[in-house]
């Protein structure tokens, strides 16, 4: 009963945190994650080119390692920036990831709604820069508070827009009992060859080693997955281009038997 025991852990820390400030601490950049483009990327279309993760494990924190650096940004590469996380925050607490190079801009952020305001505090989230200035960039993760918040920062160099914009959006949050999956959509249809980029977590109330999410369907590339369902927010990254023009659905599911908050976002970039 691991993760029930963190949910009632938090309503004590919750009043502890509530006398605190809204502002974080200052966040450390080093050490960093360095990540160059992956040679094998493909070489046309709108596409990922590299890709890297970091996380936050449970009563440990902080990051490790602290940040992301994509070491070789290029003129009209766009950055985008996932994660899932628990954030054992007050309300009104800031959730947004920065960028030491740039502005990051939200496009779907559950926090400012969910943590200080819900439980479980289980959020997902999605900014982007669209036209990165060439060069390093180093991406720090939003503080998640400690020592309960956990997660995991996914960070994608996108390569190959043409319009540079979002064209296209969807979010699920949802809790309950034993759910087994969870589906994400977006608003609008997108153009075949749009990059559709969605991420979903999870959290739950038993102890588990592995999370058993499902493989991406046909069609979908798996970018990363965090598989720790003990000690962190589980969630998987995944994208492709639109094959088709239309609305986009992905849905994961999983061997857990025990989740109780699910949460999921979905984007196609033009």
């Amino acid at each position: 009963m691991l993760r029930l025991c963190r949910a009632l852990c938090l309503g004590p820390l919750s009043m502890l945190v509530g006398c605190a400030r809204c502002d974080p601490p200052p966040r450390p950049r080093e050490p960093t994650l360095r990540v160059a483009p992956d040679p094998a990327a493909p070489t046309s279309g709108r596409r990922v080119v590299a890709v890297g993760q970091i996380a936050q494990t449970w009563h440990v924190g902080s990051w490790a390692p602290a940040s992301i650096t994509l070491t070789e940004v290029a003129p009209g590469d766009a950055i985008v920036v996932l994660g899932a996380y628990w954030g054992d925050l007050e309300a009104r607490s800031p959730t947004e990831p920065t960028d030491d190079q740039g502005a990051l801009h939200r496009v779907l952020d559950h926090g400012p709604a969910t943590v200080g305001r819900k439980k479980p505090p289980v959020f997902a989230q999605l900014y982007v820069e669209l036209d990165a200035a060439p060069g390093p960039h180093t991406i720090v993760p939003p503080y998640l508070g400690g020592p309960a918040g956990d997660g995991t920062l996914y960070v994608a160099q996108v390569r190959g827009l043409t319009e540079r914009r979002v064209v296209a959006t969807g979010q699920t949050w949802a809790r309950g009992s034993r759910i087994p999956e969870v589906a994400v959509a977006t608003d609008r249809p997108a153009d075949t060859g749009d990059l559709v980029i969605a991420l979903a977590g999870y959290d739950n109330v038993d102890q588990r080693d592995h999370t058993g999410f499902s493989h991406p369907p046909a069609g979908w590339i798996a970018l990363g997955l965090n598989d720790d369902a003990s000690n962190n927010v589980p969630s998987e990254l995944c994208y492709r281009a639109a094959p088709a023009r239309g609305g986009q659905t992905l849905t994961w599911t999983w061997s857990d038997p025990s989740v109780n908050v699910v949460a999921a976002v979905i984007a196609a970039l033009r």
